[in-house]
């Protein structure tokens, strides 16, 4: 029996494959008819209050609970002694993809929402997934806030969140619309529903959410990201209006709440948005300095490494200025200077947006990040200081729970490493700061800084790729462990000496080699000493600890010598033919107490027992320890050890991926489109 047959014969309600479907007809029951909308609205508002209830209550109180030392203890146990056993789980995309996990939390809620008594009533379920969209809209829009209002949550880490729902909402909206079509086609009044003008404007609104997902798809994003912020921006603002002509019972609640959001979003900006004219400064041919007054922002940061927006300013159109406060079209940069200096300073990379000096532009901020190991500390909290000295009374000191940390950045994202690196050196906090570059000669802007660079170690790659290609790559020691359940049970991340002298990293420097050049370093913090170690990924490997020893390395008279660093081959620009000019192109000279490689980094055990407080004692070229230096305890308290990474995705990724294993306090800044 052909399913258009059974459409002319039913009366009352049939099944098809096991749902039920509702014939239209003029003896409906009222009643009925009433407590299916019932059902579908309480549907919508459980879609709702569980979607706001994940974002105002359990993100909130997350972020807060994960900072406790028993959370962390509990975390640190599950990942780093229990998961990392199970191979299956541990070598599993699926158990670090973030995104995965968080598109099946949204897709739970709508399915729950939309199937929960339904009884396979697939009228019912149609106009329900239609319900959820539209009740689902609030809190997508809540999630764009800059600052997001909520307590203990940066609104970076948010936009997940928000692009995961808003695919969610596509989604259903597309099912909404195809059950519908299907079912205005199969009764022969498709052409006739479609003249309904609230059916005309669900199927614009559709439209442009299809709009909005096909140019929110990474590689469209990137290639034209104005594009992608116009379509995006423009149709969500169409949207709002076009559902509130659409949708039936009316829905002036959530259209209200959609247009506060949209209103607070735009008089926000306008308020924080100020006037600024700019330096810029061109360091290679990949990032530039850019500069203006501290005195332009409308809101002063107050802690390091604080956001700002930035877009043109156009003399020429009053209503070019109106438009673009409307629907900014705005750059985010990191200040790389500190809070307390009188001149902004940000580091940019080279791209679409061109600035040069004497540019007029509007800039909105700033944005305080959200760093979770650190404050400003209060009045009170400065006199109940038990010493009183210069450095307790100086700007720069913070309230810092963290004892040690570890920073890996790309590209231009060193504009968020270097004012933390000063701040947190300055406080007394164990830091290295890993910073991947490609351009030899983006080392000059360190020049441009004042800035206290013990544990700043730069590694430059090949000088082929964008910004975006940076990696660092994450090498699980664990995999050569599989047949010493001993040793994995002791030391997780401990591989063998053979495995990690194979690879490249800071660690395989001599630990006493390293400490002789911090100690002189701080024989006189006032002093700049004129020097920098020049390792070779490729050289480190070959040598011995006699070797460096045997050719002077730690000869006294070099830390007053200049520090020159010089590029290899393939870092040399292959248009210069003059060779004193070649000479001069790959020779530069960078501050004190940076430490440059030319390979690509990687994360190894070395890294973690860093972390641990677990460096060798004495020289050890491959940081292979005795048995008794490899056990001994780590960190009193690894809940005060924090691991943070910025810059392109790829390098994030890998960082988080590797602080995760180790069961490590993560924060993260991607820099990416």
């Amino acid at each position: 029996m052909s399913l258009n047959h059974l459409l002319e014969q039913a009366r009352g309600p049939w099944v098809w494959d096991g749902l039920r479907i509702d014939a239209a007809s003029e003896d409906s029951d009222v009643a009925d008819r009433v407590a299916r909308r019932t059902k579908i609205h309480r549907s919508a508002i459980g879609a709702f209050w569980l979607a706001c209830i994940a974002v105002c209550v359990v993100v909130p109180a997350w972020n807060y609970l994960r900072l406790q030392r028993w959370v962390f203890r509990l975390r640190h146990y599950l990942r780093h002694d229990v998961l990392r056993r199970y191979r299956h789980i541990h070598g599993s995309r699926l158990y670090h993809n973030q995104s995965l996990k968080i598109a099946c939390f949204w897709l739970a809620i709508t399915a729950f929402c939309s199937l929960f008594r339904a009884d396979g009533d697939l009228a019912q379920i149609t106009k329900r997934l239609g319900r959820i969209a539209v009740a689902l809209m609030p809190p997508l829009l809540f999630l764009t806030l800059r600052p997001s209002p909520l307590p203990h949550t940066l609104y970076l880490t948010l936009v997940p969140l928000h692009k995961w729902l808003s695919r969610v909402v596509v989604l259903i909206s597309v099912i909404h619309t195809a059950l519908y079509s299907w079912y205005f086609l199969e009764t022969g009044v498709f052409l006739t529903k479609m003249k309904k003008p609230a059916n005309y404007w669900g199927v614009v609104a559709l439209t442009l959410f299809l709009l909005i997902a096909v140019t929110s798809v990474s590689q469209t994003r990137r290639r034209n990201y104005r594009a992608f912020y116009y379509v995006h921006y423009l149709s969500t603002v169409f949207t709002v209006v076009l559902l509130h002509f659409h949708a039936r019972p009316p829905i002036p609640y959530y259209t209200a709440m959609n247009a506060t959001i949209l209103l607070a979003q735009i008089v926000y900006r306008v308020w924080h948005t100020a006037k600024t004219m700019v330096s810029v400064l061109q360091i290679s041919s990949t990032l530039a300095i850019v500069e203006f007054p501290l005195k332009d922002l409308v809101k002063k940061p107050i802690l390091p490494s604080s956001h700002i927006r930035v877009s043109r300013f156009n003399e020429r159109s009053i209503f070019s200025r109106i438009f673009h406060q409307l629907v900014p079209f705005q750059h985010p940069y990191t200040i790389a200077s500190l809070p307390t200096d009188d001149t902004v300073k940000l580091i940019v990379r080279c791209g679409k947006f061109q600035l040069r000096s004497g540019m007029k532009l509007l800039v909105t901020g700033v944005f305080e990040p959200r760093i979770d190991f650190l404050q400003v500390p209060t009045k009170t909290q400065l006199l109940s200081s038990p010493e009183v000295t210069l450095r307790h009374n100086s700007q720069l000191r913070f309230i810092v729970s963290a004892r040690r940390a570890f920073m890996v950045v790309g590209g231009s994202a060193i504009s968020f490493g270097l004012p933390l690196l000063r701040i947190l050196n300055f406080n007394g906090v164990t830091v290295r700061l890993i910073w991947v570059t490609r351009d030899f000669k983006d080392l000059t802007l360190l020049n441009h800084f004042k800035n206290n660079f013990d544990g700043l170690e730069i590694y430059i790659t090949q000088p082929v790729g964008g910004e975006q290609d940076l990696q660092i790559d994450y090498i699980d020691f664990e995999n050569n462990l599989e047949n010493n359940a001993d040793t994995r049970e002791r030391s997780p991340l401990l591989g063998s000496s053979r495995s990690e002298s194979k690879y490249g990293t800071t660690s395989t420097m001599p630990t006493s080699f390293e400490n002789s050049l911090e100690n002189h370093g701080k024989s006189n913090e006032a002093d700049e000493i004129d020097f920098t170690q020049i390792y070779s990924v490729g050289n480190l490997r070959r040598k011995t600890k006699f070797d460096m020893l045997s050719a002077g390395a730690i000869d006294s008279s070099v830390f007053r010598k200049p520090s020159v660093v010089t590029a290899p081959v393939d870092q040399i620009d292959s248009d210069i033919e003059d060779g004193e000019q070649m000479a001069n192109s790959n020779t530069l000279k960078i501050p004190a107490g940076v430490k440059v490689f030319f390979g690509r980094p990687n994360l190894t055990n070395a890294d973690y027992q860093w972390c641990l407080e677990r460096e060798c004692i004495g020289p050890s070229i491959t940081n292979d320890c005795s048995y008794e230096e490899r056990f001994r305890p780590g960190a009193k308290d690894l809940s005060h050890v924090w691991v943070v990474a910025a810059g392109p995705h790829g390098l994030v990724e890998n960082t988080k991926r590797w602080a995760t294993d180790g069961g490590l306090h993560f924060h993260e800044e991607s820099f990416t489109l």
